[in-house]
């Protein structure tokens, strides 16, 4: 396989499941003499280290649109992304000791970049000057120059009685601080400009700023200290809203952040059920709502999933936002995760997936759960984590749930879930369903904000999303293979796409375990089936369903003869697969001494 294309795979791996470069180049599959490794390798640490710096001069010098036929949006399976083969190619050219692309005339993306090449010199020149570096070696990205350049966000709190955000902003222009009109970086210690997403209330400054230590802005609860990331939610929750739609619950509150915001959104008005089950951290959550002087939420020390969807209580709540125990993957803050090795051993990786299943479990309990609210229109389901086991898998396994079906629950489209947002969900873990995947947000350190991923499902919206058949899918898989097949040939237009530890519970409800032991069982095969291929098809989705729905009857019946014949059936095949894994790690170690 061509050397730069090798590096362009790595590096759409990495830009979609994160993880470790070493591990990115074995799970994209590229094979390699050791030698050629290395130099792979080396390559892709190279062009991130640059990224940053890449990506703004294609900004000025826009290859992807300028060269169309070359690098078009859609590629072939198995070929890399435009972008990324465009980022190791002006590596090579721009910054490597050699300053040329060590590869054939004839290849096309050759000729292609070099076509520009005095031009990309000179704004990279101007790119260095700019930013006050002695040289363009100085540009590349590094653990200490991250520090300098990282955000502080801070949320302005709307509940604020006698303050307003031009209040703010006069008070910080006292201070010697400049708003911007438009976003910078990195930005200096004495700037700041508003989200160009959450352009009303979040506020961007330098990642040393500290102004806010002993200000009474902070000590009153004027501004509240939250990643961006962690905001998103709670924005989606809140689309359309309208005062008198009617109550909103927060399934997992503490420590109250994302609450205040939905509170805030709500106006401060109408009711929000805030559920904590942790008594140490409801009394964080209460003291967070006084400060931040939310009058409309009323906070529980309860469990969310002990809660009766059916009670008079929660007749009228609409909207659920579910932001439940995850592995907390995502909270990273610095660029270096990415050069990390991370290659476990079989102990600590069979560790991590059998806990990632229990996580899973867990969230597909918490919004099947939520989907038994009868009043309820829209939920929002979020993790801090990159892991697609707790994200784009449990999502899928919650569209595919009989509960689901039965009472009409879809997957919000883009346009309501902050279609502004460059960076989404992963189709392959999505049934190989492109509608889904631009329908779920995730965010990762390269967007200057921690790891997460969120997605709303919702009832009764004729925009919302289901699942394709497989008539659909294929017809949908064949209409994107004949598109590529037109742009390879320059024939085809070219249309626009938008870029892609709770504690523990006591002795709980019979009825509970065993929904417990549904979703269990959900998870084992969704993941035993993502095991097996890296997507799922259209008919492997159809398999799922009736293994959910099968499961899930089980909830609604005692255990007849029937129950009793599919659990044993269940039991042998889970012991059949323990078996055959058991033989697969005996022949792994086998392979390895004889290595040896």
């Amino acid at each position: 396989m061509n050397f730069y294309k090798s590096a362009a795979l790595a590096l759409d791996h990495l830009d979609k499941n994160q993880g470790s470069v070493k591990g990115s180049l074995a799970a994209a599959g590229i094979k390699s003499t050791p030698g050629e490794g290395k130099r792979i390798l080396a390559l892709v640490i190279e062009t991130l280290k640059y990224k940053p710096i890449l990506l703004e001069l294609l900004k000025i010098v826009p290859l992807l649109s300028l060269e169309k036929i070359t690098f078009p949006k859609k590629v072939p399976k198995g070929a890399p992304s435009s972008l990324s083969l465009i980022l190791v190619l002006l590596h090579d050219l721009l910054f490597s000791i050699k300053n040329k692309i060590e590869a054939s005339d004839s290849w096309p993306p050759k000729p292609s970049i070099l076509k520009y090449q005095t031009r990309l010199k000179a704004e990279l020149v101007k790119i260095q000057i700019k930013k006050g570096k002695s040289s363009i070696k100085d540009l590349a990205k590094s653990s200490s120059s991250e520090v300098s350049e990282a955000i502080r966000y801070i949320r302005f709190n709307t509940n604020s009685p006698n303050k307003t955000v031009n209040d703010l902003h006069k008070d910080l222009s006292k201070l010697g601080y400049t708003k911007l009109d438009e976003e910078k970086y990195p930005l200096d210690s004495k700037s700041y400009f508003m989200d160009n997403h959450l352009n009303d209330v979040l506020l961007n400054f330098n990642g040393n700023t500290n102004w806010w230590l002993k200000n009474d802005y902070y000590l009153d609860g004027h501004i509240i200290l939250q990643d961006k990331a962690s905001c998103l939610p709670a924005k989606v929750l809140m689309y359309n809203w309208n005062d008198d739609e009617g109550e909103c619950i927060d399934a997992t509150a503490a420590p109250g952040n994302k609450t205040s915001y939905v509170s805030a959104l709500m106006g401060n008005k109408g009711k929000l059920h805030a559920f904590e089950r942790s008594p140490h951290r409801y009394k964080t959550l209460t003291s967070m709502l006084e400060k931040a002087h939310c009058k409309n939420v009323i906070p529980q020390r309860a469990d969310f999933l002990e809660s009766d969807p059916k009670s008079k209580e929660y007749k009228n709540v609409t909207r659920i936002l579910l932001d439940p125990s995850c592995s907390g993957s995502g909270i990273v803050n610095r660029l270096d995760y990415l050069l990390e090795d991370d290659v476990e051993k079989e102990e600590e990786s069979e560790l991590k997936t059998e806990r990632l299943e229990k996580l899973a479990s867990f969230q597909l309990q918490m919004i099947l759960h939520a989907f038994k609210f009868p009043s309820a229109k829209r939920i929002v389901y979020s993790t801090c984590s990159i892991h697609p086991e707790e994200d784009e898998r449990v999502v899928l396994s919650a569209l595919q749930s009989k509960i689901a079906k039965d009472k009409g629950w879809k997957l919000a489209p883009r346009n309501q879930v902050i279609p502004t947002w460059e960076r989404r969900g992963r189709k392959e873990e999505l049934g190989d369903d492109e509608d889904l995947a631009q329908g779920v947000i995730r965010c990762s350190p390269e967007d200057r904000t921690n790891g997460f991923f969120v997605s709303c499902f919702v009832r009764d919206d004729p925009e919302g999303l289901s699942i394709k058949t497989k008539s659909q899918q294929d017809e949908a898989n064949q209409d994107e293979a004949n598109q590529v097949q037109a742009q390879s040939h320059g024939q085809a237009q070219i249309t626009t796409q938008p870029e892609a530890g709770k504690s523990k519970i006591a002795a709980k409800p019979k009825k509970r375990a065993r929904e417990e032991e549904v979703a269990v069982e959900i998870v084992k095969s969704t993941s035993k089936k993502h095991s097996d291929s890296t997507s799922l098809t259209a008919a492997n989705n159809n398999n799922l369903d009736d293994q959910i729905e099968i499961e899930e009857e089980k909830i609604m019946t005692n255990d007849t003869e029937e129950d009793k014949t599919i659990k044993e059936k269940t039991e042998a095949q889970l012991e059949r697969n323990k078996r055959k894994k058991a033989v697969q790690k005996e022949k792994a170690k086998k392979r390895k001494l004889e290595k040896v």
